[in-house]
């Protein structure tokens, strides 16, 4: 049987457990995010796909002010740093690998 459920993004499951706990209030989530308060409700609900330039902000708040959620903030961070790449075509991944010629 095949499973149609859509699994629940990583910035939105963040996001939700970010606003679970009470670690900021929405409207200061919602500034730190740079998006008004309904925006927000949006994106932790699901009914608004969160642009990748702000699940960026989304990670770094995590890696820098929630010591709770920092490991999944960097995972985060990953995850869009290659989507970016991938959708900006600049990927090369030539360029990230070391030399291994040998010399004589």
């Amino acid at each position: 049987m095949i499973n149609t459920t859509l699994k629940t993004p990583r910035a939105v499951r963040l996001l939700r457990q970010l606003i679970d706990t009470h670690a900021f209030d929405p409207e200061t989530l919602a500034s730190e995010l740079i998006v008004s308060a309904n925006q927000l409700d949006a994106y932790a609900t699901g009914a608004r796909e969160m642009p990748l330039d702000r699940q960026l902000c989304l990670a770094l708040l995590l890696i820098e002010r929630v010591p709770a959620l920092e490991r999944e903030g960097y995972a985060l961070r990953g995850q869009v740093l290659a989507a970016m790449a991938y959708a900006s075509h600049t990927f090369d991944t030539g360029a990230s690998r070391a030399s291994f010629t040998r010399s004589r």
